[in-house]
Formats: C-alpha cells, structure tokens, sequence
C-alpha cells in the first residue's frame, strides 16, 4: 500500500478510506465491524494511516510474526545454493522482513550461513558494510 500512496500521491486523509475500500472478504467485514463498533461507543474514527495499519497488524498478523522472520533469517544456510543465490535469498529476506540490527550483527549472520570454505576466508578481512562482504 506503502507503493501505491507514493506513487498516486495519496493525501494522508484518504488513505485510510482506500484501504478500507481494497479490503475484501473477511478483512472488509472486520473494517466494518471494527468502524461501526467505534461509532457505538462514541470513539472518533480511524482518521490515520498508521493507526489502520497498526489495527490490520493486530488482527491479522500472528503474535510470533516478528520472530518468526528472525528466525528464517537465522536458519537461512548457503547448503545447495550458490554464493550468489544464498546472497540474495539473505539480502530478499533482510529486506522483506525489514529487520533493523546492527550492520555487524548483519555481517556475522551472512557469514554464519555460509559454508566454512568461504566463511572462513571472508572471516579473516574487516568489512565495514554489508556491501562489501557482498563483493567477495
């Protein structure tokens, strides 16, 4: 949605209204039913699009959502992949995910799911970016 408020130029004021309108199925009744039950106890509308989003989170997104992408993350092994495939796995689910952590704490998780014969070898160099670990 992020996308598509950028690139229409979305007021901040109709965004919440054009979420609710692509919503379908179960999620369209929910917005409705969470809108009507808002008009019932006398609570002002959801009038941002932080607040709908952090609402759509709370329902429809399992309580382990968050370690669940850390946890992918930190399996994720090279294994039959290529340098190149396990990189880009690794960069799509950074990504993805939007983890935030520390750039060294990015680089040692890279190097720990890749084999010992290029780990090894990368582990003896000082990276100061995730980019460059990318380059070897």
């Amino acid at each position: 949605m992020e996308r598509i408020f950028d690139y229409k130029e979305v007021p901040e004021d109709n965004k919440v209204k054009l979420v609710a309108l692509r919503l379908r199925k179960y999620a369209s009744l929910w917005c409705t039913n969470l809108c009507n039950k808002r008009i019932r106890e006398r609570k002002p509308g959801i009038q941002t699009w932080d607040c709908m989003k952090a609402k759509l989170k709370a329902r429809f997104l399992p309580p382990s959502y968050i370690q669940d992408n850390y946890s992918q993350l930190h399996n994720l092994v090279e294994g039959d992949m290529s340098v190149d495939e396990y990189t880009r796995e690794f960069e799509k689910l950074l990504i993805k995910f939007d983890i935030q952590e520390p750039k060294e704490q990015t680089i040692v998780r890279y190097l720990g799911g890749l084999e010992p014969r290029y780990s090894n070898v990368m582990e003896l160099q000082q990276y100061s970016s995730f980019n460059e670990v990318c380059v070897f």
